[in-house]
């Protein structure tokens, strides 16, 4: 229709942008006075017309401006910018485990609508491997949840204990029995399984509990598993307990804990680089999971080391680092290989204290790794260059809320080509 509405095309550089001219029919040109929109309906609908007929002409050509004329009747004139998304990343989770269900809302809230899953801390284990339903468990913020759209589904944790991950799997069919009897009963949305710390001498038994989980769960009720992140595709120990492939076999997704790069007791360094973020993709990719069921863990804390001292690495939250810059002052510099910023704090002796994780920090220089916004979007463009489902973070209320101000924008990836200045 675009081809005989419009006899000939013009293209004039200016001032380092385009205008395309766009002609009607001559047989149009004659009713020119009757062509004019009169409604914002018909305005539309010849815009329309042009900017399809100019992206067909021109598909690379991104900003300029079309002018539509009949004879020497101008009909119109607008903006052209062809902007192709590339990816769009919609899906949001995050775990919940520092607070309360008042405060749980209110952090959820803070997130301005970019949030469409939380997982609380409600399913821990007894020591036989049966279900224990956690003091946190409060059917209000479900109700709450699901009336802002929004799905909970509970974490299933062992808190690290091997003993206790073991049990849980050896007495799986119980165990998936009742977290299936309880979600239904209380109108959860599914679970997500984060054993750690067991072993690949429990690989099958891992894989089957969340078989079993998937069996007994209605279709729309989501089974996903929190897996290691393992850049270096060990598998041995903790990391060789996770068949990734299986796992998302039976599982709506697999959320790698692409986080505690560095860890308590270790060295200095990053919680999450850019490169091995990468490289923990990567791996999942390369076990055979689809794209679009791997969610990229980010952490919204860090770690410090105090300068002198024979260990570090405790855990801190974004929201404590700034705190702590404020208080002290100091220096932020942000790694351009590691893509994360690296506070250094002086606390002199005139200085006030301060309490970090039940921990009185002293007198010293601290070097703090963590993360901010550039950090965290840096992570997103990966969830892009990979096509992934989205994003999870651990946990919601240690982050700097003004990350929630651009969140949504970061996951949708826009490209655009720039016009050509010759």
């Amino acid at each position: 229709m675009d081809t005989e509405l419009f006899q000939r095309i013009e293209l004039k550089a200016e001032n380092g942008t385009y205008k395309i001219i766009l002609h009607l029919q001559h047989f149009t040109e004659e009713f020119s006075a009757e062509l004019s929109p009169q409604t914002k309906e018909e305005k539309r609908s010849i815009r329309s017309a042009a900017r399809d007929y100019v992206k067909r002409k021109f598909p690379k050509l991104k900003e300029s401006t079309i002018i539509v004329m009949a004879g020497s009747m101008l009909l119109g004139s607008f903006p052209y910018e062809n902007r192709v998304v590339a990816h769009e990343a919609n899906f949001n989770m995050t775990y919940l485990y520092f607070g309360t269900t008042k405060s749980y809302i209110s952090q959820i809230d803070r997130t301005q609508g970019n949030m469409n899953l939380v997982s609380p801390s409600y399913f821990d284990l007894n020591a036989d491997g049966s279900l224990k339903i956690t003091t946190q468990f409060d059917p209000n913020f479900v109700t709450e949840m699901h009336k802002r759209g929004i799905k909970v589904v509970p974490f299933l944790s062992n808190h690290w204990d091997r003993n206790l991950g073991r049990s849980a799997l050896q007495n799986r069919e119980l165990l998936s029995t009742q977290i299936a009897n309880f979600i239904s009963k209380n109108n959860l949305d599914g679970v997500q399984v984060d054993i750690e710390n067991v072993s690949d001498i429990d690989r099958e038994n891992y894989t089957e509990l969340v078989r079993l989980l998937r069996a007994k769960l209605p279709k729309d009720k989501e089974v996903s598993v929190a897996v290691a992140a393992n850049p270096n595709g060990w598998t041995k120990g903790w990391h060789g307990s996770y068949d990734y492939k299986q796992l998302a076999q039976y599982s709506n997704y697999l959320m790698v804990m692409a986080y505690d790069e560095s860890y308590s007791g270790g060295p200095e360094g990053p919680v999450a680089s850019y490169p091995w973020v990468e490289r923990s993709i990567q791996y999942a990719l390369n076990q055979g999971v689809p794209a679009d069921k791997i969610v990229l863990g980010i952490p919204f804390y860090g770690r410090y080391w105090k300068s002198g001292a024979t260990s570090g690495g405790d855990g801190i939250s974004n929201t404590r680092v700034d705190e702590m810059l404020a208080k002290y002052g100091g220096t932020v510099v942000y790694d351009e290989n590691a893509k994360s910023p690296k506070a250094t704090v002086t606390i002199k002796s005139v200085d006030p204290t301060i309490t970090i994780g039940g921990k009185t920090l002293g007198t010293g220089t601290y070097t703090i790794w963590f993360e901010n916004s550039d950090s965290i979007k840096a992570k997103i463009d990966l969830v892009h260059k990979y096509n992934l489902k989205g994003t999870g973070s651990w946990s919601l209320g240690q982050e700097n809320p003004v990350i929630w101000k651009d969140y949504k924008m970061w996951g949708i990836r826009i490209i655009v080509w720039k016009t050509p200045n010759k």
